[in-house]
């Protein structure tokens, strides 16, 4: 593939074409958040800005971003810190000098970036981050620096987006005192496209658990395996859709607790058939920002089981939170309680539908960042990414 830039010196100032120059800086290219990225760049393509998509090769959103009339540049970046850092963060200060507004989508660009922005003083563009995620939610030996490097961090960039009221409560709860340039625009799922009718995956006529997402320590996939193995619904099968680093441990967990003939893997497809084959969806999360997923499967119009981590307050009265703390067991009990009541299920289902469409639709997170971006680019410049957000950020939060 062809990279090309639309931050080359020769495209147009964006005073020139009365438009924006809009950078966005990505590590996953999976998952959720190039979900977003492709849509954001899509959105901003459309809304006439010229978009540009900083990213590693890996996976298909190169690809994506081409197809959605945006541009690629090639950005090698791992998750963990490397080596090769050093010549991104490099890269990434020649980028940010052609551009009007830059987003940093997840911790490693988040990291980068803000060196970046930091090290460029007042050249430094209008900024954003979004983190998908808080970095110290992976735990491990290295949470307390990456909760040192945040609060330290936070003030190299105009505006924190936080996808949820409880991200944007646990930033708040890590960040210094005080801490105001944060914001919340709560992720957004096509309803048409994510919808109750369409085609559905073939299924047994056994009770049915999907589970989708890459297969990691972050989804929780183990987590519904275990609960499988401790149903007293007789014979209900668990569907993991998507694939992942953790496969071959998940494959070996089921064969332990006796349930490998009850664990379907589907790889990697599309989530859609299989989220309205199921007669419960499951999202067993360790930690999130605003699961994609779960709202996905609301959108389908599912009866929804989560666990209570970031962004699980969006399922209000239209499922079941379950305390991380209660493990496979209490996820067990709740879907048993589920599968032995249909009228609850078909309820469960239309509420969280309608609660999608009225609150977490795509159109309504596109032009939230729309808005944003704008007003990033009217704000009177500061110093080092350090504008004020009270002055560049006219989004609000939407409490449901």
């Amino acid at each position: 593939m062809r990279s090309t830039s639309a931050l080359d010196p020769e495209v147009p100032s964006a005073d020139a074409c009365r438009r924006l120059r809009i950078l966005h800086v990505s590590q996953p290219t999976d998952g959720g958040c190039a979900s977003a990225v492709r849509s954001l760049a899509e959105a901003g393509t459309r809304a006439g800005h010229t978009v540009t998509v900083a990213c590693p090769r890996q996976s298909d959103l190169a690809a994506w971003i081409n197809d959605v009339g945006a541009r690629w540049h090639p950005l090698p970046m791992v998750r963990q810190p490397a080596p090769g850092d050093i010549p991104a963060l490099l890269r990434l200060r020649r980028l940010f000098e052609r551009a009007d507004v830059v987003h940093l989508h997840s911790s490693k660009a988040g990291a980068l970036g803000r060196l970046a922005l930091r090290s460029l003083g007042k050249r430094a563009p209008a900024s954003c981050f979004t983190p998908h995620g808080w970095s110290w939610l992976v735990g491990g030996p290295m949470a307390p620096a990456y909760r040192t490097y945040e609060r330290v961090a936070a003030a190299w960039t105009d505006v924190i987006v936080a996808v949820s009221e409880e991200e944007a409560a646990a930033g708040r709860g890590v960040l210094r005192q005080g801490f105001t340039r944060m914001t919340v625009i709560p992720n957004g799922v096509d309803t048409e496209r994510f919808c109750v009718e369409g085609s559905r995956a073939s299924r047994s006529a056994q009770p049915l658990v999907v589970c989708a997402g890459r297969l990691t320590v972050q989804k929780g996939q183990d987590l519904a395996i275990g609960a499988l193995a401790r149903l007293k619904t007789t014979g209900a099968r668990l569907r993991l859709v998507g694939e992942g680093p953790d496969t071959a441990k998940l494959r070996e967990l089921a064969a332990a607790l006796g349930v490998a003939d009850r664990v379907e893997f589907t790889g990697h497809r599309d989530p859609r058939p299989h989220l309205r084959a199921a007669d419960v969806v499951l999202v067993p999360s360790r930690w999130e920002g605003l699961s994609f997923v779960l709202l996905e499967a609301m959108a389908c119009g599912k009866a929804i089981v989560t666990t209570a981590v970031g962004g699980s307050g969006v399922v209000g009265d239209a499922g079941v939170v379950v305390p991380l703390a209660v493990g496979s067991e209490g996820l067990a009990a709740a879907l048993d309680e589920l599968f032995a009541d249909e009228p609850t299920r078909r309820r469960l289902g239309e509420r969280a539908r309608a609660r999608v469409c009225e609150h977490f639709s795509a159109d309504r997170m596109l032009t939230a960042y729309l808005d944003l971006w704008d007003a990033l680019a009217e704000a009177t410049p500061g110093t080092g990414g350090g504008r004020d957000a009270r002055k560049t950020s006219r989004t609000t939060s939407r409490r449901p």
